[in-house]
């Protein structure tokens, strides 16, 4: 069978969409550029050593004059020794590299490092009123800060903000120490249309990106952050925002500079008021090793999808789901998603009880901790068709999961016990879905590889629904003491049925260090087996 071309071309043109929408156009705009080469007009040398501030600033004020252009930085090692609040005599005022005002703009790196001075100290020099912290003048300067700026393209460039040689005093709160800083400050600020292509941001005091846009139709394509004091990515406003194919890591992880609150990975967080922020997606990105939450997005943030990524908090899985991810946003998704780590639903000062969904569904959740957290904050969410796989040695004295949400439904899902968590007590309760709105369709399995076959019966997983008026339909495998527990509506899988479930990898693939399709498809594979047993034995 033959595609029709101009089928053919629609299809791509969906599957690559918002890229290609987003890239597209700018090609032929950067044709029209005039091209200015960083070295040979602004005199920048490329040694690692001379100070290439002024002929950054140059750039930067030529280019934001002239409405546009397109800046060459030949490949190389770029130092800038400038830094904010330096007080050397006679020493102007030094700011961010700000380009602004642009229409039509691109900065080329071929592959260059541009690493700005943080070898000082940031020191208790002001406070504000009523405030118990302190601010420091010195500040790193920010390389690419964006001001009202339209059809942009950065790409194949790596920004360092020496971080790992500052030193701060006890105190001093985070300043504007960013890699790349999209800065829509004024209400007449509108940047939209911008691309950050193949872009490092290492080892900055605050943030490696930070987006605070009025426009929005913003892409983050093959991009890493990591080993920022405070986030790798900030989302603080726009709208229609991308971030795929990129990974961030290790965020306040600086040595003996410390790190600064919340210390995530990616934190998509509203700070500008209902409608400011929303039309996000996160898709096959990584992030992991973070010392705050891997992922955030607060409760005024709207429309915050992540799809097809690979989470792993500090401990690979061991860690409470407030070092997981934080899904508070607005008619927000978590899916296709294999996480080392925990899924916090709702938290005192994220609450909502509105008519909106949280949607946690087909994921792919290892923990040795409680998996998710729905408490009785009240809020509407679905925890639909994920696999819950505890991880070996898990923590003792906590529920796996631990549900106590009346507008929570957990339906489909399966849970498998590590054989490591039962205790000696009989009938000791592992799990809760309690007060919840249903629990419908549930399998609860031991994970029991090492446990010989005849004693394979004394292991057991006893989740409390207590206060879920709807519990029906929930298996369990075939056990003594199974058997003898009074669940609602419960039945049993047959012993080959639960080997041919637990036969496959993904339950012992404890050490996973980045998305594998593969475990998505086994585990789409284990859920239809799971459905044709649910639906036999009802």
């Amino acid at each position: 069978m033959k595609l029709n071309l101009s089928v053919f071309k629609m299809i791509l043109l969906a599957f690559l969409f918002p890229a290609v929408m987003l890239i597209g156009p700018l090609k032929g705009i950067a044709q029209k550029n005039r091209v200015y080469d960083l070295v040979k007009d602004f005199k920048a040398r490329p040694d690692d050593k001379t100070d290439n501030y002024a002929a950054f600033k140059m750039a930067a004020e030529t280019i934001s004059k002239a409405g546009g252009g397109t800046l060459n930085i030949p490949r190389g090692r770029y130092y800038i020794a400038a830094y904010k609040g330096m007080r050397a005599p006679g020493n102007p005022a030094v700011y961010d590299i700000s380009f602004m005002n642009c229409k039509n703009l691109e900065l080329i790196g071929n592959q260059s490092v541009i690493r700005v001075n943080g070898n000082f100290s940031r020191d208790r020099d002001y406070q504000l009123g009523g405030l118990p912290y302190h601010y420091a003048y010195k500040n790193t300067v920010c390389p690419i800060r964006l001001v009202n700026c339209k059809r942009v393209t950065i790409r194949d460039i790596t920004l360092y903000g020496e971080v790992d040689k500052m030193r701060r005093q006890e105190g001093v709160v985070e300043g504007e120490n960013y890699g790349i800083y999209i800065d829509d400050e004024k209400a007449g600020d509108t940047s939209r249309q911008i691309v950050l292509n193949n872009v490092t941001a290492h080892h900055f005091a605050a943030d490696g990106i930070l987006i605070k846009s009025n426009g929005g139709d913003i892409l983050i394509n093959r991009c890493r952050a990591y080993n920022n004091a405070r986030q790798g990515l900030s989302i603080v406003k726009g709208i229609n925002i991308s971030c795929i194919q990129s990974s961030f890591d290790s965020t306040g992880f600086t040595g003996a500079y410390g790190w600064h609150m919340p210390g995530a990975g990616i934190d998509v967080e509203n700070e500008f008021g209902a409608g400011k922020l929303k039309d996000v997606l996160i898709r096959n990105c990584a992030m992991r090793g973070n010392k705050g939450f891997q992922l955030v997005t607060t409760l005024p943030s709207e429309n915050v999808r992540v799809d097809s990524c690979f989470i792993s908090d500090v401990t690979a899985g061991y860690s409470d789901a407030m070092n997981g991810v934080g899904l508070y946003s607005l008619r927000s998704t978590l899916s296709n998603c294999i996480l080392f780590a925990g899924i916090q639903v709702d938290l005192a000062d994220q609450g909502y009880k509105g008519p909106e969904v949280q949607v946690i569904k087909n994921n792919l959740i290892y923990s040795g901790n409680r998996f998710i957290v729905s408490s009785d904050f009240s809020r509407p969410v679905n925890i639909t068709d994920n696999i819950l796989v505890m991880l070996p040695k898990p923590l003792l004295d906590v529920y796996s999961p631990y549900i106590q949400n009346p507008n929570c439904r957990f339906n489909r899902n399966i849970i498998v016990l590590h054989a490591d968590r039962v205790k000696k007590e009989a009938n000791q309760v592992t799990a809760l879905v309690q007060n919840a709105k249903e629990a419908v369709d549930d399998i609860w399995l031991m994970n029991g590889y090492d446990i010989p076959l005849s004693k394979q019966s004394s292991v057991f997983y006893v989740p409390a629904f207590n206060g879920t008026p709807v519990v029906k339909n929930n298996f369990f495998q075939r056990a003594g003491v199974m058997e003898r527990i009074n669940i609602p509506e419960k039945n049993l899988l047959s012993v080959s049925q639960v080997s041919q479930l637990l036969s496959n990898k993904l339950f012992t693939a404890y050490k996973q260090t980045a998305y594998d399709p593969q475990m998505l498809r086994e585990a789409e594979w284990v859920r239809t087996i799971g459905r044709k047993f649910t639906e036999a034995g009802k």
